[in-house]
């Protein structure tokens, strides 16, 4: 079977969240406890066997203490003048990180693109913030157990130390600018 783009995604992704656990001196248990995410998944992530939602990256993230710019490197500019630097894409969404070389920022900007019907649909909570700005498409919105439908144009801000979750529940590709605070 041939590899794919996808594929050298997860398997550096993988590489990376493995060497940051046990920087940490964490085991799979551990960042399991704190992520709320299976063993056996984030094992399955860490070898490049499961592709991975934008939610489960937050929740790593989080866990290891950490902002998901982290694992994109940076590009030694504050400039962004074209889209694709320090990027990811995977089966369920693309990141395109928008934060230039600032050590410690207050906030992160990002595009994402959530690809057709996300299945992970899960609330959380975590420290910090979000501004979430829907580019296209449409964005389904958890918070604190309501649900509300953002359309193009329309945003929320929300307290992310409130339950909440947002996915794509289309057949289309939904486009978002995230803002979200620095959360350590």
């Amino acid at each position: 079977m041939a590899r794919g783009k996808n594929d050298d995604m997860n398997d550096s992704f993988g590489g990376e969240l493995r060497k940051v656990r046990k920087s940490k001196k964490m085991t799979l248990q551990d960042l399991s406890d704190r992520s709320g995410l299976s063993i056996s998944f984030l094992s399955q992530i860490e070898r490049g066997l499961r592709t991975l939602t934008f939610t489960s990256l937050n929740k790593i993230a989080d866990a290891l203490e950490v902002d998901v710019n982290f694992f994109f490197g940076s590009n030694n500019s504050n400039v962004k003048k074209q889209a694709g630097q320090n990027s990811i894409s995977g089966k369920t969404f693309s990141y395109t990180s928008l934060s230039g070389d600032m050590t410690h920022p207050d906030f992160i900007p990002a595009v994402i693109e959530l690809k057709a019907s996300e299945s992970q649909q899960v609330p959380y909570r975590h420290a910090g913030q979000e501004f979430v700005y829907v580019l296209s498409g449409q964005l389904e919105v958890e918070l604190d157990g309501k649900k509300e439908t953002l359309y193009a144009n329309e945003s929320i801000h929300i307290d992310s130390s409130i339950a909440h979750h947002w996915y794509n529940d289309t057949n289309e590709v939904t486009k978002i600018l995230l803002v979200s605070s620095s959360k350590h």
